[in-house]
């Protein structure tokens, strides 16, 4: 991040390390070590906005939509029937809704306002909804990419886009749910239907919907939701939308990040007989270029438009907000010792490949070795030098700021975009 300053390999109090002041790729699909700290950051933020609701006597319920696919199905094309596709200005080429988008859009939904008729969002006091994208792969049965959404019902709203408030919550009636299970079934399995009639799921597996039930559900991540699991592990369900690195695939499918690691087995020359999961490595080395390809530009979490500040959480869903985060993630603890490496240094690490044994050994507190790892890639023993707890939080510090000012002009650009945008079936 500053070359000045170097990298700082530092121990946490609860005996972690971190490196400080390293530029991160943010690549939540692609990077095994980006990804987790992202959607970990993530999920705390939709913890806390259903915790938030729930307090408040809102409804909130976790919803997964699946399609039915083939071996043959290519990830792109069943992407773009869930997930729709983004406008390219350059080329012409207009943006398409996806299933996804279909279910808020319309009359039946949105109602008709001019004509004094209201529809099923104001029925059931709809007012976002947070949707994460997940995808796994197997050789039988192929690509199989599904959505999770944490849907917020229960509010009356009052103002328009980012000047919107809430000012009445109120329990749905039983017929009013009924409508909007039935209304959510209906325009998913339609509208895959008519991107191909074999994308068209079961009314029984199209659409899945539970309901969180207590502030005190919300907060105990492994219990307050029907015991979703994941192998041998309670998934709560901010996990289950924002820690996809943490899913493993069912029925034989692979998660990618599973995917990726038989791929560096295989690889590494692991025999295919012996490596997790399944595949050759054509085999494999192909689905990973296909799913980097369909994923490139698609947001993997996104919440509805003004959704965040009618709940009070901050931030937004792109590349530069993941950015934050990762960054943010990386002071969560205090400092208990560390060292300074010099950027050059640290290059000649990585280049040796020495770089994951560095932090290991900073992470136990071997400052020696660590100094004997950086000599051992070529450098200097001078360009590592033992920092007090107070030098490492200066440096922080002074990162925090960076940072802070940063997110201050993302702000500002978000504010400016909201002004001007039209809020979509909201």
């Amino acid at each position: 991040m500053d070359p000045d300053s170097g990298v700082i390999l530092a121990r946490t109090a609860e005996g972690n390390a971190v490196a400080l002041g390293l530029l991160k790729c943010g690549k939540i699909w692609l990077c095994p070590v980006c990804s987790a700290t992202i959607r970990h950051g993530r999920a705390e933020e939709i913890t806390r906005a259903v915790v938030a609701w729930v307090a408040m006597g809102g409804v909130a319920l976790l919803v997964t939509f699946t399609a039915r696919h083939a071996s043959t199905d290519k990830l792109a094309t069943l992407m773009d029937a869930i997930q729709g596709t983004r406008a390219d200005k350059a080329n012409g080429v207009a943006r398409r809704p996806g299933a996804y988008q279909r279910l808020i859009t319309g009359g039946t939904w949105a109602g008709r306002p001019e004509r004094g008729l209201t529809g099923i969002r104001d029925r059931v006091g709809y007012i976002g909804m947070i949707r994460a994208t997940e995808i796994t792969v197997g050789q039988a049965n192929g690509w199989h990419p599904h959505i999770h959404a944490i849907v917020f019902l229960g509010g009356e709203t009052a103002g328009t886009r980012a000047d919107k408030q809430i000012t009445r919550v109120f329990t749905p009636s039983d017929s009013a749910m009924a409508e909007f299970e039935g209304h959510f079934r209906s325009v998913w399995t339609s509208h895959l239907a008519k991107v191909d009639r074999a994308f068209k799921p079961s009314d029984k597996h199209g659409v899945d919907f539970k309901k969180l039930e207590t502030v005190q559900d919300a907060e105990d991540l492994g219990k307050y939701i029907a015991k979703i699991q994941d192998g041998n592990k309670a998934i709560s369900p901010a996990n289950e939308l924002a820690r996809g690195d943490l899913k493993q695939g069912r029925h034989g499918n692979m998660a990618p990040f599973e995917l990726l690691g038989r791929l560096g087995d295989l690889m590494g020359g692991v025999p295919e007989d012996e490596a997790d999961g399944h595949g050759d490595q054509p085999w494999c080395r192909a689905a990973w270029a296909e799913y980097e390809t369909a994923t490139k530009g698609r947001r993997a979490i996104e919440w509805t438009r003004y959704l965040r500040p009618l709940l009070g959480i901050e931030g937004g869903d792109t590349e530069e907000d993941d950015l934050d985060v990762l960054a943010g993630m990386d002071g969560l603890s205090e400092f208990r010792d560390g060292v300074r490496v010099d950027t050059g240094a640290w290059h000649k690490v990585t280049h040796r490949a020495l770089d994951l044994a560095t932090i290991e050994a900073a992470e136990d507190g071997r400052w020696d070795d660590v100094t004997e790892l950086v000599t051992a890639s070529g450098a200097r023993s001078g360009a590592v030098r033992r920092l007090s707890t107070g030098e490492i939080a200066e440096v922080w510090e002074a990162t925090l700021a960076t940072l802070a000012e940063r997110r201050e002009a993302a702000a500002a650009r978000r504010r400016v975009e909201q002004a001007g945008t039209a809020d979509p079936g909201n």
